[in-house]
């Protein structure tokens, strides 16, 4: 499957969304997140021997997301029902444990992926705006009653809505390069601490780490992407 074509990327996260709905818990078990921090990016450019440019820097830039994450399996409220599913899970308390820790969810992002370094004697920068979405999936594993670990995995594409490069005095639009301008493909992972201040909200700190994935050559030269963030944010609990 190649997942840099803008119809394969639909239609997995298509498929994934429906996916989400179609086994997830009841409005109980939902939440939805907010997160802001600080990208730091680095820039991978590769030529058709091998050759990378070790000149840029990583710089930061902004990071947003609001996500929205089912749990797989709400054992506080399986005990209330009588069906198949409450008595197998009943009687296999470990496995209902296990699975109660999954999540899976769905997620809009904008972000700045930036760098700046020298090329011979010019100064060079390039500042980017991307917006992605994608899907992500993991396990919260609690340390208390209100206090637990998050590790997920993420997919997500990314698209450029804004970006320069500068060398020295000169401008020029990204939008027009096509290294930049198609559809960036990042996989990664979160790790991120939460904490429930109460029944309807809670706090969160954390980090991703990202790279880009399934890249093409552009004459001769590929480029990707490694941005990692920290991030803090509120979790919403709707009931």
């Amino acid at each position: 499957m190649n997942l840099s074509s803008p119809a394969t990327w639909t239609h997995v996260v298509s498929v994934g969304i429906i996916w989400l709905f179609a086994i997830s818990p009841p409005l109980y078990a939902q939440n939805w997140s907010i997160r802001l921090g600080t990208n730091v990016s680095t820039y991978q450019f590769t030529n058709s021997v091998g050759g990378s440019l070790e000149s840029l820097r990583p710089s930061s830039g902004r990071h947003l997301e609001i996500s929205y994450q089912k749990i797989l399996l709400d054992t506080s409220k399986l005990l209330l029902k009588t069906n198949r599913s409450a008595v197998y899970f009943t009687n296999h308390s470990t496995q209902a444990k296990l699975i109660s820790m999954l999540r899976v969810g769905v997620q809009l992002s904008a972000d700045q992926f930036n760098t700046s370094g020298n090329i011979n004697s010019s100064q060079i920068a390039y500042q980017t705006d991307f917006i992605g979405v994608g899907l992500h999936g993991g396990m919260q594993i609690p340390f208390s009653k209100k206090t637990s670990l998050e590790v997920q995995g993420k997919l997500q594409g990314q698209l450029l809505i804004d970006g320069v490069q500068t060398i020295d005095t000169q401008f020029l639009d990204l939008q027009n390069d096509s290294q930049f301008n198609g559809l960036q493909t990042l996989a990664g992972y979160v790790v991120q601490l939460n904490h429930r201040i109460n029944s309807y909200t809670g706090i969160l700190l954390g980090f991703q780490s990202m790279k880009s994935i399934g890249v093409s050559a552009v004459n001769n030269t590929t480029l990707a992407f490694q941005p990692n963030a920290l991030f803090i944010g509120i979790r919403l609990f709707p009931n």
